[in-house]
């Protein structure tokens, strides 16, 4: 980026040039490197000239002055351009920790916002099948599903006694025509305490109306009776972090919860998280 710069003021004929105090050079640069980045990252194809005249004159200087002042370092005992990158650095350095403690703080209120949003859809305990009639207590079916994120766990025993092969556990997204499209599915363990645990999301274009799982299904021709016990079964869903941190501060509004004491504790917490 110097060689840019330093060819870019080289480019311009001479006149009565200023000799740009260290700091302020420090912070021409600091503002180039940010401009030379940006270009960069979108590839764009721009003259130099026209990238770092408008900082300059942002600066109050012309490409003239960076040019001069850049060929005096030499002539001047106590000035070094080492000290003009290095306070660069630290402008660069300030704003990263400044950026960084504000995506903690934001990170934090999001977090909090889900888990305050969370909520159990379906939760149950020692559900025991052992004749073809108690399939209907093997399938669960939740709606409507809106958009967000749907923890399903479950342990199982699959008994011994159970001859089926391939018994699967199958999760479906319900369509507002009643077919079914497949979600996940997991091949059932033998044994006692399995789990099955999967995340699933709903976007807002997804035009689910339900969900519904499905601890029945197994290979052709095998035996459909289905014989095990469901220990623990549980949907856990959680809104979009938009619609979490909605709910949150509408929550808020109300029990002002969200005061400045709390506000300033969420900083400290994020301060100390970023220094660590």
């Amino acid at each position: 980026m110097f060689a840019i710069l330093v060819s870019a003021a080289l480019a311009v004929g001479c006149r009565r040039d200023k000799i740009i105090p260290d700091k302020e050079l420090g912070e021409i640069f600091h503002d180039a490197l940010l401009a030379n980045s940006y270009v960069d990252y979108r590839n764009l194809d721009l003259d130099s000239l026209n990238i770092y005249e408008p900082i300059f004159e942002r600066h109050g200087y012309t490409t003239d002055d960076v040019r001069h002042t850049i060929a005096n370092f030499s002539r001047r005992k106590s000035a070094r351009l080492s000290d003009v990158a290095e306070y660069m650095i630290l402008l660069l350095d300030r704003e990263a920790r400044e950026l960084n403690r504000q995506v903690t703080i934001l990170d934090t209120i999001d977090n909090a916002a889900r888990r305050f949003a969370a909520r159990t859809l379906l939760a149950d305990t020692m559900i025991r099948a052992a004749t073809a009639a108690d399939s209907s207590k093997l399938r669960f079916a939740i709606e409507p599903v809106p958009a967000g994120e749907y923890a399903v766990t479950a342990r199982y025993t699959l008994d011994s006694l159970d001859k089926a092969t391939g018994r699967r556990i199958r999760v479906e997204w319900v369509l507002p025509d009643s077919s079914r499209r497949l979600a996940t599915s997991g091949t059932m363990q033998r044994g006692r305490g399995n789990i099955f645990s999967q995340t699933l999301t709903v976007g807002e274009a997804d035009d689910y109306i339900g969900m519904e799982i499905d601890f029945t299904r197994a290979a052709e021709g095998g035996d459909r009776r289905a014989r095990m016990t469901i220990e623990d079964i549980e949907v856990v869903y959680t809104p979009t972090t938009e619609r979490s941190v909605e709910l949150l501060f509408e929550r808020q509004a109300g029990l002002r919860i969200l005061s400045d004491t709390m506000i300033n504790a969420i900083e400290t917490r994020a301060r100390e998280t970023a220094a660590r």
